[in-house]
């Protein structure tokens, strides 16, 4: 079967279509949000840097328990409730955070409730997960996940240019957008997404964290720190575009939308280049795509330069993460989908928020040296990405049992 037609046949199954859509909606409303905050807290509210890569911290350690938690929550009452009650919560923190800024209101109470998004957006990201992952078999599943990250980059490929251009009028409505469009969010998931929980006989009245699957576990590690580098994506790079290499808001946007594009393009031809290539050898090579080419941003602020190097940092994407969240598919029993993934999460959630905070640091002390910011980085995506490379056949995936899928 070509895979063009495999991802036709994809795109009918309605959970992996519906998915693909609202990732589209989902992501054109809030990639503006967290590329232009950083700019509006920095050139706006006068906050230092290393004090808005704390605020990301802050953010993603607030999200941990909401992984945990959440991924439990999705396997105990099924995916439907889910899918209902988060988008409206979601709807109130941006129209509150688009209230915030165009009043002017206090810091503390914008950083409050930013702080709230991303735990919810954390929760909606490992219900869509396990909604792919029940209605897909194996080996559909790196196309499935492929599909939905495609929808998501058309998505942003517009979000950062049209956040730009509202950032010139007003940053308020930079929060004002994400906050309509999860309304329609909201009714997709009403209309499209009905009830994909295995049935199982096991009780979960207790909070679950598989730490006895240390295979698990160690995959999850050694993923999150190949992540690490590549969480320079979006708070350091937005800053050093902006005030390293003077690019205005517009150019910053549109340089993300890029992103989106080449997505768009080149995920499909990635997946087919990587076909025969062995999961933990393929992330590895998404990590080093990722050390060098941010490394390059360190030699030329030329528009050309720099759209060709996202190029490249997009390809490390692409590489990395639909196979990422494949390998967890393989790994997580039917009925512990949502336990699993929120696991995955927690993880990735604790080595993450460091990437910011490292990014921001290195940005203020050597602002005026890039190779000193973006070399330590560099040699240690070099390094996380060996060890990937060396510690990363876990064999025994391939020898877990596929769980049966919900029938379609």
């Amino acid at each position: 079967m070509k895979l063009s037609t495999l991802n036709l046949g994809l795109l009918r199954n309605k959970y992996v279509g519906t998915i693909t859509i609202v990732q589209l909606i989902r992501i054109l409303g809030r990639s503006q949000a967290w590329i232009f905050v950083p700019l509006y807290l920095a050139n706006i509210r006068g906050v230092p840097y290393v004090v808005v890569g704390l605020l990301f911290f802050a953010t993603a350690m607030i999200t941990l328990p909401f992984s945990i938690y959440g991924g439990n929550f999705i396997d105990r009452i099924g995916r439907r409730i889910a899918a209902v009650w988060l988008p409206p919560i979601l709807i109130v923190l941006f129209m509150t955070i688009a209230t915030v800024i165009y009043f002017r209101l206090p810091d503390y109470i914008l950083f409050a409730t930013f702080l709230l998004v991303e735990p919810f957006t954390t929760i909606q990201g490992i219900l869509d997960n396990v909604v792919i992952t029940d209605t897909t078999s194996e080996s559909e599943r790196t196309d499935a996940f492929s599909l939905t990250r495609i929808g998501g980059n058309v998505g942003f490929s517009i979000g950062p240019a049209l956040g730009g251009i509202l950032s010139l009028f007003n940053y308020s409505y930079v929060f004002l957008v994400p906050g309509i469009l999860t309304v329609l969010e909201w009714f997709l998931y009403l209309r499209y997404i009905t009830e994909t929980k295995q049935p199982s006989a096991k009780s979960m009245r207790k909070l679950q964290f598989p730490s006895s699957d240390r295979p698990f576990v160690i995959l999850c590690i050694l993923i999150a720190s190949v992540w690490f580098v590549a969480g320079q994506w979006g708070t350091t790079l937005t800053l050093f575009w902006s005030r390293v290499d003077n690019i205005s808001n517009t150019t910053i946007g549109l340089l993300y939308a890029v992103n989106g594009i080449a997505v768009v393009f080149l995920q499909i031809p990635t997946n087919w280049l990587f076909s025969r290539v062995k999961d933990y050898k393929r992330i590895a090579v998404g990590g080093l795509v990722y050390a060098f080419s941010f490394f390059a941003l360190a030699f030329s602020s030329n528009i050309l330069f720099l759209l060709v190097d996202v190029i490249f940092i997009t390809i490390g994407e692409n590489i990395l993460s639909p196979v990422a969240y494949s390998i967890i598919g393989k790994m997580a029993p039917a009925e512990k989908r949502g336990q699993y993934y929120g696991a995955f999460q927690l993880i990735i959630g604790l080595v993450m928020p460091i990437a910011p905070v490292i990014g921001t640091i290195l940005l203020t002390s050597f602002s005026g040296n890039p190779l000193m910011m973006w070399g330590p980085l560099m040699i240690l995506g070099v390094v996380i990405s060996a060890i990937m490379m060396k510690f990363g056949n876990l064999e025994f995936i391939k020898d877990r049992r596929e769980p049966t899928t919900t029938k379609i």
